[in-house]
């Protein structure tokens, strides 16, 4: 994981500065809010946004941006983000980046309302906290940190691991190049998820979290000899990419948006887990799965045991 390369590159250090970005990266890449103080952000040439809007995918076409937000899915298709924003007289092919700041006003009222109006009353008080937050921009290249943070793992995916190194050493981005082999692995691999989950019984189990019960919904991916041999011809699910899948998801309408989602995979004599709880229920309700022998924060990565597999899931 490329926060192990940050630990790494922590004890190879005792520059103050150094350490301090390897601090902030290692929180932005865990889904934590960084605690450090505001004149060692501006030191770093990084920048603090409060209640700034928080969705991801600011430097994509907004159409694209809207459509594939997954906390809350607020179209069914491009299509319909794309009349939904020329109805409002926002240029759908525009970037969040280039909107002018009455227009950057609009769009998130519009969004706060639509989004208000597509989740049960009883969530509908949280979903302001979804939408707005703390956000942190790498002044250098006008560029949200959890994207450069996206980056650097992109790199750190394909085992670059000196080029990302060297990247955080230096404060620089990966090169195109390998962020566009990442991306385009990453495009197959959706494509082969999706047709997958299409295809697939999204199974259901429940869990206990302070004296509640939460129904979760999960995928098994148990390859068979047959399943190996398709892969060799038709390609097959990248693992690198669970995490990526797991919030994916919930753009598929087979997965409801207000559970927690899992991926599990063979792993020899035990079972790959990644898994996503939806922010909504974190939310209202406080709940993580770090109480299942899972680790992260909304992300949740771990290796369950065939016992405890067994035993959580009740099979």
């Amino acid at each position: 994981m490329l926060s192990d390369l940050i630990l790494e590159i922590e004890n190879e250090n005792n520059n103050g500065e150094i350490l301090d970005f390897l601090n902030i990266l290692d929180c932005i890449y865990k889904n934590k809010e960084p605690n450090i103080d505001g004149n060692k952000f501006k030191n770093l040439g990084i920048e603090k946004r409060e209640n700034d809007f928080t969705i991801y995918g600011k430097n994509y076409p907004l159409f694209k941006m809207l459509h594939y937000f997954s906390e809350i899915p607020l179209f069914n298709s491009e299509k319909e983000s794309i009349i939904f924003l020329k109805n409002n007289n926002l240029n759908p092919s525009k970037t969040y980046f280039e909107l002018d700041i009455s227009e950057k006003e609009i769009l998130r009222e519009l969004t706060l309302n639509y989004a208000e109006n597509k989740v049960p009353d009883d969530y509908k008080p949280f979903v302001n906290d979804v939408i707005f937050g703390n956000t942190y921009y790498f002044s250098k290249y006008n560029m949200e940190l959890k994207e450069y943070v996206s980056k650097l793992n992109s790199a750190y995916k394909l085992k670059e691991y000196d080029i990302v190194k060297n990247c955080i050493l230096k404060k620089e981005l990966p090169p195109k190049n390998i962020i566009l082999k990442y991306k385009t692995d990453l495009s197959k691999t959706i494509d082969l998820f999706n047709k997958k989950l299409n295809n697939t019984e999204i199974r259901k189990f429940s869990i206990d979290f302070d004296g509640k019960n939460f129904d979760c919904q999960y995928i098994y991916l148990k390859q068979s000899l047959w399943d190996k041999l398709k892969g060799w011809f038709f390609g097959e699910i990248n693992g690198i990419h669970y995490p990526a899948l797991v919030n994916i998801a919930y753009n598929n309408p087979k997965i409801d948006y207000l559970k927690p989602f899992f991926i599990l995979n063979d792993n020899e004599d035990k079972i790959n887990v990644v898994a996503r709880v939806p922010k909504l229920l974190y939310l209202k309700y406080g709940l993580t799965l770090n109480h299942i022998k899972l680790n992260g924060n909304h992300t949740y990565f771990g290796k369950w045991n065939i016992k405890n597999f067994k035993k959580i899931l009740d099979v």
